[in-house]
């Protein structure tokens, strides 16, 4: 979910930001931001295509393989002079314990403790055994520093279990809300994730089970900031040297984790910090299903004029109109790419992902693009799991270079990528990237937030200048605006350093 107020500090880059969509894409924004004359908006977008626009409404968010080429480490090593045998003496981690467990709080707790901070074996709460599916069990956390509890589910296969689903249960006025993220887990479990709501249940109470053994996890520690500076030419070295370390100082100084990643799409080099750490995605991992969609558009599978009928499944809350729209109700997808894209609609993503061939054939798209640890991991909504490997998932890396993709045409034909650019500059909502560039500087982006996560990855192509830049983080404050300012300060020094 990323719909937000723009503050009116950013207000003279708003008013330029609007003039320099009139320039580029001429009456295409005066169209969007008026909702008039779609077929035309669609039509301009897609070449001419026969796509109708925006239905009435109703009143009622790995590592690309290298070869033989040297470990992020190993080039940042060399990049600051340290020597291999510095970097060998580095203590081995101690492995992650097995994600199966003999009972549904040790699987939760070992999804959760080692990656989530402020949780102990005293955060645990109740833990529920299903009676209408036995294989299936809630265990409550609360973490210290929170005032709302993350129950985490848990699933049972053979005589082992394992976290599956996991939700921060803070919104007891909306429970349906909850219940797109925990498809699949049954309703007496959903029923009892708020007391407040005990009252409406409709199914007898879960089984209450007493909290056995848990396994010796650890507390979870902030990651390594570990720094890369990937095929950097040697005349370049000092200014990425540089680069990486104000990086590395700003992403210290962020309450939270945080993580950016550059590349460079005319020399080939890439740096950062976390380039590989694991994020909530968000809204961010719309950025493969549109490449998804443009394919199958390429192959023949679906046309931007093809109707869509949105289902029940589809439905999800957060940023976008299609959430007051009822089932049954018909878009193009044409109209749900605009809708995903430029308003961050999670109804159009949902349905979209539903017409491409679902989240693996998704999944495949952003592995295709180089994207390792990527994945579409369950419907995109406004709802955040306890942990990145309970939810939707991405590195700054693999973003980066899945834009850089899109960027040199390789994600698609070269038309198409073209116009995914002009529908990720279009866009009325991501514009923390933006606040760290020059006047008339724009990304094309993608943002994404959640509850302590806030992300930005874009294009950024200015007189001679091209490259891509990902900053993901979690873990973070509460209030929007610390992730705002991160993510500005952080694109501010990854143009300075691309030569600003």
């Amino acid at each position: 979910m990323n719909f937000f107020p723009r503050k009116k500090i950013f207000g003279p880059r708003t008013e330029a930001r609007r003039r320099r969509r009139r320039v580029r894409l001429g009456v295409l924004a005066a169209l969007l931001l008026v909702s008039v004359g779609a077929v035309v908006v669609v039509n301009g977008l897609f070449g001419g295509g026969s796509g109708a626009g925006f239905a009435p409404l109703s009143e009622e968010e790995a590592k690309p393989a290298r070869g033989d080429a040297p470990q992020p480490n190993e080039e940042v090593a060399r990049a600051k002079g340290v020597s291999g045998t510095e970097q060998e003496n580095t203590p081995p981690k101690e492995p992650a314990p097995d994600p199966e467990q003999k009972t549904p709080e040790a699987a939760a707790f070992v999804a959760v403790a080692s990656e989530f901070p402020g949780v102990s074996e005293q955060n645990i709460g109740n833990v529920y055994r299903s009676r209408m599916d036995p294989s299936w069990a809630s265990v409550r956390f609360t973490p210290e520093g929170e005032n709302k509890d993350f129950v985490v589910f848990s699933h049972k296969e053979g005589d082992l279990w394992r976290a599956e689903k996991s939700i921060r249960a803070d919104e007891p006025d909306y429970p349906d809300n909850d219940v797109v993220p925990l498809a699949g887990v049954p309703k007496d479990l959903l029923d009892y994730v708020y007391a407040e709501n005990l009252f409406a249940a409709e199914v007898p109470e879960p089984k209450v089970e007493r909290v056995d053994g848990l396994p010796d996890v650890g507390s979870a520690e902030p990651p390594p900031l570990a720094p890369v500076a990937e095929d950097v030419p040697e005349g370049e070295r000092e200014r990425i040297e540089e680069a990486v370390g104000r990086l590395e100082e700003r992403i210290k100084a962020y309450d939270g984790v945080a993580g950016v990643y550059v590349q460079d799409l005319d020399g080939g080099h890439g740096y950062g910090v976390r380039a590989d750490e694991t994020f909530f995605s968000a809204s961010i991992i719309k950025v493969p299903v549109m490449v998804a969609v443009y394919r199958k558009v390429e192959q023949g599978d679906l046309s931007f004029s093809q109707k869509v009928e949105l289902k029940e499944e589809d439905w999800a809350a957060g940023a976008g109109w299609l959430q007051w729209e009822e089932a049954g109700t018909t878009q193009t997808v044409g109209d749900l790419l605009l809708l995903m894209m430029t308003q961050s609609d999670n109804v159009a993503t949902n349905a979209l992902v539903r017409m491409v061939g679902g989240k693996e054939h998704v999944n495949d798209v952003a592995k295709s693009l180089g994207a390792e640890d990527t994945l579409l991991y369950q419907k995109v909504s406004s709802e955040r799991g306890a942990a990145p490997g309970l939810d939707n998932r991405t590195t700054p890396r693999d973003m980066a270079i899945m834009l850089q993709k899109i960027a040199d045409n390789e994600a698609a034909s070269e038309k198409s990528c073209g116009y995914m650019i002009d529908l990720m500059m279009t866009n009325e909502l991501d514009w923390w990237l933006d606040a760290g560039l020059p006047e008339n500087v724009y990304a094309a982006n993608k943002a994404g937030w959640l509850y302590q996560v806030y992300g930005d990855a874009g294009i950024v192509e200015y007189d001679g200048r091209r490259y891509t830049v990902a900053i993901l983080s979690k873990h973070g404050g509460a209030t929007v605006d610390e992730g705002a300012v991160l993510i500005e300060d952080l694109s501010r020094i990854a143009w300075e350093s691309q030569g600003g």
